[in-house]
């Protein structure tokens, strides 16, 4: 280029390098273009691509920019040398403590640009995603772009992790093995934790595990590894960067690869496992096969000797091995016996592991931990050659003709044991013919005895404590109340043997409902009828002015109490109905209203959430089911007491029969001495249909 060019260009440069003006990138292409072939101090050719260049993230920047002495002619490589200080000046002092800073000098745009490439063609970092790594890390970010990850980034969903995401921002990651890394074996559950223990993103990405963190932080993995020694953090079971779903084939996770993923930490038992018959079954594709986790857990993985790990002793009979020996889907499906769970939890062995006996035999006793196999296989333990040896390492006298009989036997499927189905119909005849002897026997007796016990009730000279009307009312309550608690709580407890016999009809017609409710329409009914016979009768208001509270009731209340302790030596004189009665009987007027009330809306449901809010449904439906437990209780503990239970009448009040009193109530009154004038006036009043202690 001639002198006279060099100026005139320079002057140029110097006038768009004013504040303001337009790129300066086409005059400084004329020598520093890709064809100019000229060179730095190193002799380096100076090149810039001029599309490159109108790509990079420094596409609004003037060459002058970043190439301050350039503006100055002539110039040489090192006057026009740029520096990324200039405008990163905070970039080396994040370099110079983190792992990176071995990439060269912190200062050095060299050592910016051994990731970022020549500073025209700068992309920025985000569009460059992996790529940015894979200068040096080409294997890693192989791996992550055909992991679950780098998949979904790929996509383009940008909730998906990348390489900054796990290990940091590029400028301060940090060494693996250093103790702030964020893919630190101590950090790792927490970083992998800031996605995989989000609950939306759980339901978002239909994750099996919803909170795996949290679960891993309880297994014996992350108490080992929190305790300083070498466990299996997330990256172990999983894997570092290419990391697959559990249905790729692949993945250290999948189905097939578990034992050999488990086994890379417990090779003593991988060892007995790969062989077993459940390694081959999984090896077979059967999905229902057991392989480490099954058995173990997934994520909270507990100790041995921790009670609520599903291999502790007392647990792996009944609650792991269980799950698949003792599905009749399973067993049907795969042809295995139907009685192995069934006869051992019936057996002695069964018995007192289900007791918490920790040293019983169980199902790994026998059948061995990891190396389970076929009784048909001569290597198993319990094949006929080795039964004896292996039940006799409890019972060490057990000899070869131990075994030869089967194990796991029921009576009623003994066909191996003929004894065995000789003494089961033995018994079968002998236990009902002899308990129908003794029941024979017994009733002939307890009906002989009753007739004597219900002659004191007979008697005309005493009073009549209950009219016909008020039998009836209390027989209609008696039989309507009966069936709500029965068929009330079949729904809840439909498993329940008393509720069996109602429930099954319920695929083919609702019969529980439909007794339900019609007992709950007779309890109403006799509710209505009850209120009528206390207003509008001379007797219901005699009896209902009886039944009133009266200050009487709290003294004869302490007065009982303190003949029961044994302070008095007479009982109070109490009036037509005692405290006792009077609170059964205003328990049972409240009851009875709520619960018509609260069963009214919830059988009309629909009206309900026509008009009002579903919360009353709710509200509704406790107070019922509570009020029906408070109910049900109440009547057990202290109405069936008075009536039953008392050593005075029992087994039975008969007054709910005849009507009448028994004579040691009578004897009571007159022990008492006469009585005052108000309380002889309650006694003389007829009583209320509605008496707890009268029956």
């Amino acid at each position: 280029m001639s002198p006279t060019r060099r100026v005139i260009l320079s002057l140029v440069i110097v006038l768009l390098a004013r504040p303001g003006t337009a790129r300066v990138s086409d005059p400084c292409l004329e020598c520093h273009g890709s064809s100019t072939g000229m060179t730095n101090s190193q002799g380096k050719p100076i090149t810039v691509k001029p599309d490159a260049l109108a790509h990079s993230v420094h596409k609004d920047l003037h060459c002058v920019d970043c190439h301050a002495g350039a503006a100055k002619q002539p110039h040489t490589a090192k006057v026009a040398s740029a520096s990324c200080l200039a405008c990163h000046g905070e970039v080396a002092g994040e370099l110079a403590n983190h792992a990176h800073s071995a990439l060269g000098k912190p200062d050095s745009s060299e050592t910016c640009m051994s990731c970022h490439g020549n500073a025209h063609e700068v992309a920025a970092p985000a569009s460059r995603g992996a790529n940015l790594c894979a200068s040096c890390h080409a294997g890693e970010v192989k791996d992550f772009a055909s992991s679950v990850h780098g998949l979904a980034r790929k996509q383009g969903d940008t909730s998906a992790p990348s390489c900054a995401d796990c290990h940091g921002a590029t400028h301060q990651a940090v060494e693996a093995a250093a103790a702030d890394s964020p893919v630190n074996g101590k950090n790792l559950p927490a970083t992998c934790g800031r996605c995989h223990s989000d609950p939306k993103l759980a339901q978002k990405y239909l994750l099996v595990a919803a909170r795996p963190v949290e679960a891993y932080e309880a297994s014996v993995h992350a108490r080992s590894t929190a305790d300083g020694r070498k466990a299996a953090v997330c990256n172990d079971c999983h894997g570092t960067h290419a990391i697959l779903p559990p249905s790729d084939p692949h993945s250290p996770i999948a189905k097939r690869n578990v034992g050999a993923t488990c086994g890379r930490c417990h090779e003593q038992a991988f060892r007995g496992y790969k062989d077993s018959i459940h390694s081959r079954a999984v090896a077979a594709g059967i999905p229902e096969a057991p392989t480490c986790t099954d058995c173990h857990g997934e994520h909270n993985i507990l100790a041995l000797g921790n009670p609520l790990s599903p291999v502790y002793v007392t647990n792996i009979s009944t609650a792991t091995c269980s799950r698949c020996h003792g599905d009749t889907r399973l067993e049907r499906r795969f042809n295995l016996p139907l009685d192995r769970v069934s006869s051992y939890e019936n057996s002695y062995h069964g018995l007192a592991s289900k007791a918490g006996s920790q040293t019983v035999a169980n199902c790994a006793s026998c059948h061995g931990v990891h190396d389970i196999l076929p009784s048909s296989d001569p290597r198993s333990s319990i094949a006929k050659g080795n039964l004896a040896a292996t039940c006799g390492k409890c019972h060490p006298d057990a000899g070869k003709t131990f075994a030869l009989g089967p194990v796991h036997v029921l009576p009623s499927t003994a066909a191996a044991n003929p004894w065995l189905r000789y003494v089961r119909l033995f018994y079968l005849f002998s236990i009902p013919a002899t308990l129908g002897f003794m029941v024979f026997h017994n009733l002939l007796d307890w009906l002989r005895k009753l007739h004597r016990h219900i002659a004191q009730y007979g008697s005309l000279t005493t009073p009549l404590r209950l009219t016909l009307n008020q039998r009836i009312q209390h027989l209609v309550l008696l039989a309507s109340f009966l069936l709500l608690v029965i068929t009330g709580f079949a729904l809840k407890f439909p498993g329940s043997f008393w509720a069996e016999p109602i429930v099954r009809w319920e695929k083919d017609f609702p019969l529980r409902g439909l007794i339900h409710r019609i007992a709950g329409v007779v309890l109403i009914a006799a509710g209505f009828y009850h209120l009528i016979y206390l207003l509008f009768t001379a007797e219901g208001r005699r009896g209902l002015r009886a039944m009133l509270p009266r200050v009487r009731d709290a003294r004869e209340a302490v007065q009982t109490v303190g003949y029961n302790l044994g302070y008095r030596r007479d009982l109070p004189l109490y009036g037509k109905f005692n405290y006792a009665e009077k609170v059964e009987y205003w328990a049972l007027v409240w009851g009875t209203v709520v619960m018509g009330i609260s069963g009214i809306l919830l059988w009309a449901h629909n009206f309900v959430l026509r008009y009002l809010p579903s919360s009353w449904l709710q509200v509704a439906t406790a107070v019922h089911y509570y009020e029906a437990i408070l109910a049900t209780l109440a009547i057990v503990v202290w109405h069936f007491y008075a009536v039953i239970f008392d050593p005075d009448v029992y087994p039975l009040k008969w007054t709910l029969v005849n009507g009448r009193s028994p004579e040691h109530e009578i004897r009571e009154k007159e022990e008492a001495g006469p009585a005052p004038a108000a309380a002889k006036a309650e006694d003389e009043t007829p009583p209320s249909p509605e008496i707890s202690g009268g029956g």
